[in-house]
């Protein structure tokens, strides 16, 4: 589903991604981890179109995207949270909800303008779609609630509902469970297993590997930005260099 080839990334002489080449196949969960500085989330800037490769290409279903406006990506099918939580704080959660669905309204300005029938029905039905992610996500008794209101880890979910509004193929999480306890944690990997299992794909960066044993088919580790190992996650946390680049030892 995803491929990079050789894909840089240099801001002056620093090369925060370098010459990373994997594939994240169709229904699968990849981990990205590896230090902080590693570039992963440069990477997934990358990805989704936040910012420009300076070399490499990024092919998603086919299609060469790294060129493209971060919209145009999303309407292709992949959608992302962010390693900041960027929710729209004075909204509601499900008026947060409805605005990651609105990509598929067809509502046209004059008729919200005017506050037309078309309009009033479609706004309806998008937050019928919306309350049905809530249930989904465990946030139903929040849907009135301000979003700044939630707690950290609350606020992680909602992030996560707004992007499965846009009804991706390919999910990009940036560290989901910061702010989290290991009981919510579990419940997020459960979750994501489950939309694995109706055909999304996901490409996760985070740094517990609890989580990422969890929910993983293949690890990717970036060190440097470089990419220094790939594969399962029992694989990578018996590779020596993942070992002393990232995991350690015990004394």
């Amino acid at each position: 589903m995803l491929t990079l080839k050789k894909v840089s990334r240099h801001f002056g002489g620093l090369a925060a991604v370098n010459n990373v080449s994997f594939q994240v196949q169709s229904n699968q969960i990849v981990g990205l981890i590896g230090p902080n500085g590693a570039g992963k989330t440069t990477l997934l800037n990358l990805i989704s179109g936040l910012d420009r490769a300076t070399q490499g290409e990024i092919i998603f279903k086919d299609l060469t995207i790294q060129h493209l406006m971060p919209h145009r990506i999303n309407s292709l099918g992949i959608a992302r949270t962010y390693q900041n939580i960027r929710l729209f704080s004075e909204m509601s959660v499900l008026e947060n909800v409805v605005v990651g669905l609105h990509c598929s309204g067809r509502a046209s300005l004059f008729e919200a303008a005017l506050w037309l029938p078309t309009y009033r029905n479609e706004e309806k039905h998008l937050k019928d779609q919306a309350m049905s992610l809530l249930q989904r996500l465990g946030l139903e008794e929040y849907a009135s609630s301000p979003a700044d209101a939630l707690s950290y880890g609350l606020q992680r979910r909602v992030e996560i509902a707004r992007a499965l509004a846009t009804h991706p193929a390919l999910l990009l999480l940036d560290e989901p469970t910061a702010g989290m306890n290991a009981a919510e944690t579990a419940r997020l990997g459960d979750l994501i297993l489950s939309l694995r299992e109706e055909g999304l794909t996901v490409l996760v960066i985070e740094h517990d590997m609890a989580f990422i044993t969890q929910v993983c088919d293949q690890v990717v580790v970036l060190n440097f930005g470089e990419v220094i190992s790939q594969g399962t996650p029992e694989q990578i946390k018996t590779d020596d260099l993942v070992v002393q680049a990232y995991l350690g030892t015990e004394e």
